[in-house]
């Protein structure tokens, strides 16, 4: 299916943004995602600047009027990975309000485009833990408002905690 003139036009518009790559899922309302890179807020503004009215944010995106028949959804989705390790290396307390502190800092702030990977075998294997955790529970949906107290509750549940999770990251790689 082909996007529709307004879908394809802010597509375009977003792709002038440094660091976001945007893609469409051709479903109903349209809506448009992309990997880490820049935050749902700066695409909204970007957007604003370029002459959309941009209307309902939350905390990925917002809706972006295209003309067509719907507004159009935009939004930042995390990449497993670069969530985990937000996630892991948080300075927030690893505690449930921590984790809405993590979520809200996250999604307010722009991220490399390409993302974060581990930079040592502990983390690594922490990551590896940590989704293979998460792919037990129920969906996890990396681009929702709810993906950092998922991780912090699976963690918290099955390792104790954060440190726990890095000890026995720690004691395996050793």
């Amino acid at each position: 299916m082909t996007p529709t003139p307004g879908t394809a036009r802010l597509l375009a518009d977003l792709g002038n943004l440094p660091g976001l790559l945007p893609r469409t899922d051709q479903g109903f309302p349209p809506t448009i995602t992309w990997d880490d890179g820049p935050s749902g807020w700066s695409a909204a503004r970007h957007l604003a600047g370029v002459g959309y009215a941009v209307t309902d944010p939350f905390w990925g995106g917002a809706l972006a009027d295209v003309y067509d028949l719907e507004p159009c959804v935009f939004q930042r989705v995390l990449r497993p990975q670069t969530a985990a390790l937000l996630y892991l290396h948080a300075p927030e307390a690893d505690d449930p309000a921590g984790d809405s502190g993590l979520a809200q800092r996250v999604f307010a702030a722009d991220l490399p485009g390409e993302g974060y990977l581990p930079n040592s075998l502990e983390d690594e294997l922490a990551v590896h833990l940590l989704l293979g955790e998460l792919s037990h529970d129920e969906e996890c949906d990396f681009g929702g408002d709810a993906l950092f107290e998922a991780m912090g509750a699976s963690v918290r549940r099955t390792f104790g905690g954060r440190r726990r999770l890095f000890e026995i990251a720690r004691r395996v790689v050793i």
